[in-house]
């Protein structure tokens, strides 16, 4: 099971003024997902806006895009993270059509990894 890196998450603070840059500077529209969720699709890489003040989570700013990895099956890898013995900082959580975990990696950045939902 490979990791394929398809997409990342910038945390904004303010999304008007994120998103007025950044449609600017990546010279595309967005897609709104949701109040909080803004997607960019750069030739099939997905980058999404990620206002934390409407999910009411915390972020430390400087260390706040989150990488997200797709893979076959996210309990297996859950289950192989925890085997390395790294930190799951946000549990397995099915969100839109994905299930869902982030965990710690050794120098503390947080990176997510999710797999479709069958339907």
């Amino acid at each position: 099971m490979k990791p394929k890196l398809e997409s990342a998450y910038i945390t904004v603070e303010n999304m008007e003024r994120a998103l007025k840059f950044y449609k600017w500077f990546l010279k595309r529209s967005v897609i709104k997902k949701r109040e909080s969720l803004y997607l960019f699709n750069i030739n099939g890489f997905r980058l999404f806006l990620f206002d934390h003040n409407q999910e009411e989570e915390e972020v430390h700013y400087g260390d706040n895009c989150l990488l997200s990895f797709e893979v076959e099956d996210a309990e297996k890898m859950k289950a192989q993270i925890e085997e390395q013995g790294l930190d799951i900082v946000f549990p397995l959580k099915e969100i839109l059509d994905n299930i869902v975990f982030e965990f710690q990696d050794p120098e503390g950045n947080h990176i997510e990894v999710y797999s479709k939902i069958s339907k």
